[in-house]
């Protein structure tokens, strides 16, 4: 009877510890539901080449930080397709699309 016992709880932690991945939006969790590694971020940003413009970008990231830093390198090969330079760009908001969808 007890090592059956055992065995359930053994059982149980091994699914607490197992990894899913969701088909919806392909962010790995814990049995728990906690988020283990990256997951999609909105980044809404304006930015100067030629005019001024203002776009969402939806990036993989780790953090807010690494988000920031993936959407700073796509401006700027937007730039040098365009044979520019990137000019000041301001963050308007950064959150997980998680956050967003509410």
């Amino acid at each position: 009877m007890e090592v059956s016992n055992n065995s359930k709880h053994a059982r149980a932690i091994f699914k607490l510890n197992q990894l899913s991945v969701s088909q919806n939006d392909g962010v790995a969790r814990t049995g728990t539901g906690e988020i283990v590694g990256r997951q999609k971020w909105v980044i809404n940003t304006d930015y100067s080449l030629d005019s001024r413009e203002a776009e969402d970008f939806i990036v993989n990231a780790a953090s807010e930080e690494e988000a920031l830093m993936k959407v700073e390198n796509l401006l700027i090969g937007v730039a040098k397709r365009k044979g520019m330079t990137v000019g000041s760009i301001f963050v308007n908001f950064a959150m997980t699309k998680a956050e967003i969808d509410g």
